[in-house]
């Protein structure tokens, strides 16, 4: 299974950046996925968060 980190960045098919950021609260843990080209961040379960970036490619 694919295992997401803070700072982890990745790319799709369009060349937009994503950005990993973790976030926890009391009852859930969450990444916020924040789109680099639109400033913008999601806040999406673990799970979908993978979902999310698994098709995409990894940059350093």
């Amino acid at each position: 299974e694919m295992e997401l980190h803070k700072g982890d960045k990745y790319k799709d098919v369009d060349g937009t950046e994503f950005q990993v950021f973790g976030a926890l609260d009391d009852t859930y843990t969450y990444f916020f996925i924040a789109n680099l080209k639109q400033n913008i961040a999601i806040r999406m379960q673990p799970k979908n968060a993978t979902e999310f970036l698994s098709g995409m490619e990894k940059v350093n």
